[in-house]
C-alpha cells in the first residue's frame, strides 16, 4: 500500500474534523438557541420537543437504508452532498423557515439529506491510513471535532448578538451554513475518491453492519439490553441537558447570550472531560460498569439540586457555574459509553449487530422525553406555577440517572457470572 504523505492525511482530518464538528449545529440549533429559536418562531416548548420525535422516526426509517447507500455510494460524494445539502439548508434558511410548520421541513430535510453521511465518514476515517493507523486516525479526527464544534457555535453566537437585533435566529442559522460551507470546500480540496484511495492500495470498508441472521441470538443475550439501556441513559444525559439554558433564561434571569455561551460550553467545552471517564474506569475503578453507577449518582445528585435550591432569587453567577457541573460528568461519562460492551460479554463476531441495536433506544426517547419535557414546561413553568416544570424536567433525568445506575449493577451481576462461566453466549446457531 502506497501511503500518502503526512501533511495531506492531517489535512484530510482536519476537513473532516471541522465539518463533522459543524454539520449537526443546525440540527442540534435547541442546543445553543433554545430559548431564541422558541422566541423568534413562535413555538411552544411542546412544538419544539415534537420536531425532536419526527427527526428521530426518520432517522429510524432510514438507518437501514442509509447503511446500504453508505456501502454502495462513493464516500467523498455522499460526503459533499450532505455537507453541501446542509450548508445551503443554513443560508436559505431566512428565505422560508418563518414558523413552525416551515422548522419542521428544515429539520426533516435536515435529516434525510445525512441518510448516509455517518457510515461513509466512518469507513474513510477508519481506512484513511491503512487499519492499522485507525486508531490515531480517530482521535486526531474526534479532537479537531470537539473544538470546532465549539467554535462552529461560538462564531454564529457572536455574529447573532452583533448583527441579529430582531432577526431571531436567522443570523446565527446563515453564520452556521457559512462556517460548514467553509468545511465543504476543505474536503472538495483534500478528499480523494475511492477511484485514487485504490490507486494506493486503499480500500474503503465499512464497519462491522447489522447481520439479520444475528438479530435473535443477539437479542437473547441479557448483555445486549445492557448494553441498549446503558447507551439509551447516557444519550438522555447528552441530549436534554439543553433544558438548562430556558431554564437560566427564564427562571434565574440571565442574558440569553450569555446562557448560549453556557450552553455552548456545556455541549462542547465539556468534551475535553471524555479521558478523565477513560481514566475512571481504567486506572481507578477497574470497571466501566463501577463508573456508571458513580457518575449516575453524581448527575442525579446535581439535577435534584438544581431543581430543588435555584429559582428566581438565585445569584445568577452561581447557577450559570453550577449548570455546567452536571454537563461535565455526562460528558465524562458519555465518552465511555461503549467501553461497557467488555463487561456485557458481546462476542466480537456480533459487537456490530449488538452496537446497532443500541440506536433503537437512542431513537425510541429522542421521540418519547422531549415532548413530554415541552408539556411540562408549557403547563408549568411559569411564575404562576413557581416555574415548577423546569423541577419536573431536571427530576426526570434524574430518574433515568437512577434507571442507568440500576443496569449498571445488572451489568456488574452479569460481568461476575460470565467471569465464573455461571453464562456464556451460546453462537452455535450463527457459527460458520
Amino acid at each position: 500500500m502506497q501511503k500518502q504523505s503526512t501533511f495531506r492525511k492531517y489535512a484530510v482530518l482536519v476537513s473532516l474534523g471541522i465539518m463533522g464538528g459543524t454539520i449537526y449545529t443546525t440540527s442540534y440549533l435547541r442546543f445553543a438557541f433554545y430559548t431564541q429559536l422558541i422566541d423568534s418562531l413562535r413555538m411552544t416548548n411542546v412544538q419544539l420537543g415534537l420536531v425532536s420525535t419526527i427527526t428521530n422516526a426518520i432517522s429510524f426509517i432510514i438507518a437501514i437504508p442509509g447503511s446500504f447507500l453508505a456501502d454502495k455510494l462513493e464516500a467523498k460524494r455522499v460526503i459533499l452532498f450532505s455537507c453541501g445539502s446542509i450548508s445551503l439548508l443554513a443560508l436559505l434558511f431566512p428565505l422560508y423557515v418563518h414558523g413552525y410548520p416551515s422548522y419542521v421541513f428544515f429539520q426533516c430535510a435536515n435529516t434525510l439529506v445525512m441518510g448516509a453521511y455517518w457510515g461513509c465518514l466512518m469507513k474513510y476515517i477508519n481506512n484513511l491510513g491503512g487499519e492499522e493507523e485507525a486508531g490515531n486516525s480517530f482521535g486526531t479526527y474526534y479532537l479537531i471535532n470537539g473544538l470546532s464544534g465549539a467554535l462552529g457555535n461560538f462564531i454564529p453566537l457572536w455574529a447573532q448578538a452583533q448583527f441579529g437585533d430582531e432577526s431571531g435566529v436567522n443570523v446565527a442559522v446563515v453564520s452556521m451554513g457559512i462556517v460548514t460551507t467553509v468545511a465543504t470546500v476543505l474536503v472538495l480540496i483534500f478528499l480523494e475518491d475511492e477511484k485514487q484511495l485504490a490507486a494506493r492500495g486503499i480500500y474503503l470498508k465499512g464497519d462491522e453492519p447489522i447481520q439479520i441472521k444475528h438479530i435473535v441470538t443477539v437479542l437473547k443475550w441479557p448483555g445486549t439490553w445492557m448494553l441498549i439501556l446503558a447507551y439509551t441513559s447516557t444519550i438522555v444525559l447528552y441530549e436534554n441537558m439543553s433544558y438548562m439554558a430556558p431554564f437560566l433564561t427564564n427562571v434565574v434571569g440571565i442574558d440569553e447570550n450569555l446562557s448560549s455561551t453556557l450552553a455552548i460550553v456545556r455541549q462542547y467545552c465539556t468534551l475535553v472531560l471524555s479521558p478523565l471517564g477513560g481514566y475512571m474506569c481504567d486506572k481507578v475503578l477497574k470497571a466501566t460498569y463501577k463508573w456508571y453507577i458513580m457518575a449516575f449518582a453524581i448527575v442525579a445528585v446535581l439535577y435534584v439540586g438544581l431543581g430543588l435550591f435555584f429559582g428566581p432569587n438565585s445569584n445568577p453567577i452561581i447557577a450559570g457555574i453550577y449548570s455546567v457541573l452536571p454537563a461535565g460528568v455526562s460528558m465524562a461519562l458519555y465518552g465511555v459509553t461503549y467501553s461497557i460492551i467488555r463487561e456485557c460479554h458481546i462476542p466480537a463476531m456480533v459487537t456490530g449487530t449488538a452496537s446497532g441495536l443500541t440506536a433503537i433506544g437512542g431513537a425510541i426517547q429522542g421521540m418519547i422525553l422531549p415532548p413530554i419535557f415541552g408539556t411540562c414546561l408549557d403547563n408549568y413553568g411559569d411564575a404562576v406555577h413557581g416555574f415548577a416544570g423546569y423541577s419536573y424536567v431536571f427530576y426526570i433525568i434524574a430518574g433515568v440517572c437512577v434507571l442507568g445506575i440500576l443496569n449498571a449493577m445488572w451489568v456488574g451481576s452479569h460481568h461476575k457470572k460470565c467471569l465464573a462461566g455461571k453464562r456464556k453466549m451460546d453462537l452455535s446457531g450463527i457459527e460458520n
